[in-house]
């Protein structure tokens, strides 16, 4: 069976009624029973002002889920704010967060306002918080707690009447143990948890997910693509998506591109299976051991798994730029075309 679109597969199976409008916007992650359990819990915590804490992989919508607890909240008429701690220099955080005034440092010609200052009255989303430096980790807690904050150079306090959402891909608890994100922090952060399973746990969002990132790029494109073929919607149900939902994403948008009226197979460049195991996890190859395949092949195969998952991942996140993705790993431009070559690898 072909896919059908999202709107009527939702509708069929009964899940509109029990689902927030909100959440089954353009840039909803799925209806799956796992993310039954994420919306019911998204449900339950928009209506208050608890710190929520969002964790995932890469890719897995984490973002997403925070901006339709924003909209599903009181504070949703209010500006939805989003900061990537990871990509902000150490030395320039607490400007970002708090502001400064004019005349605070060499080069400070005017007052700035924070990212705090302007997400009031709505949700200030703190992505990748497992980055933030250790520095400012006890300055964050502070206005957390007393719900005002301090620009570089004030005087006086301002007010934070703000919602903090984080994210992130890393087990803070861990982080913790290993002395690198402060405890009382962590517990502050997360009065309220949610876990976003990644897609290959949540098989039935792929069709309804891939049908919805068909209908947005026939838009963007103009284009009239009308579905995926039998074999095209097999082959999107068999692979394992280690990018979760933004490689689905990206595969699909790239198969429209491709296509005239309707995707096949090879508009969606995906292998039908990863070179000698590379497609599973080092603990699965372990779970299958029966003896029949000698250690030193066991340990190549892990290697070749891990390697393949970390440019599956890095080059999802530079969308495809294999000479970013080269930058961020370290390897020359050579190597990385050649592994993307090896491993039949595409994100688009």
């Amino acid at each position: 069976m072909s896919l059908a679109s999202s709107t009527e597969a939702r509708e069929e199976r009964g899940i509109t009624a029990c689902v927030p409008t909100d959440a089954l916007a353009h840039d909803s992650i799925g209806l799956s029973g796992p993310m039954q359990r994420v919306f019911a819990e998204m449900q339950r915590v928009a209506p208050t002002d608890f710190t929520v804490l969002i964790t995932g992989e890469t890719g897995s919508g984490k973002e997403v889920v925070a901006r339709a607890v924003h909209r599903m909240s009181p504070r949703g008429s209010g500006p939805f704010v989003p900061v990537d701690c990871g990509s902000i220099p150490p030395s320039l955080v607490e400007g970002e967060l708090f502001g400064h005034e004019k005349g605070s440092f060499t080069g400070a010609d005017r007052c700035r306002p924070g990212k705090f200052e302007v997400a009031s009255g709505g949700t200030l989303f703190l992505d990748e918080i497992s980055n933030l430096p250790l520095h400012m980790q006890p300055k964050l807690l502070r206005a957390l707690q007393d719900k005002q904050i301090w620009r570089i150079g004030g005087v006086r306090p301002l007010a934070a009447d703000i919602r903090i959402v984080a994210a992130t891909n890393q087990d803070l608890a861990a982080l913790v143990r290993a002395g690198t994100f402060r405890r009382d922090l962590y517990h502050r952060l997360n009065e309220f948890s949610i876990v976003v399973p990644p897609l290959r746990e949540r098989g039935g969002d792929v069709v309804p997910l891939a049908t919805q990132f068909l209908e947005l790029t026939n838009r963007e494109l103009k284009k009239h693509v009308l579905g995926f073929s039998e074999a095209a919607t097999q082959r999107l149900m068999g692979h394992r998506w280690p990018g979760n939902v933004r490689e689905l994403r990206n595969v699909v948008r790239r198969a429209v591109l491709l296509a005239d009226t309707e995707i096949k197979p090879q508009h969606l460049a995906l292998s039908d299976s990863p070179p000698d195991g590379a497609g599973l996890r080092p603990n699965e190859l372990v779970e299958r051991f029966d003896g029949s395949v000698p250690f030193k092949e066991i340990i190549r195969r892990a290697v070749v798994g891990v390697e393949r998952q970390i440019l599956i991942q890095v080059l999802t996140q530079t969308s495809g730029n294999k000479a970013e993705a080269a930058r961020l790993l370290r390897i020359d431009y050579k190597t990385i075309h050649k592994k993307v070559k090896d491993y039949g690898l595409f994100i688009a």
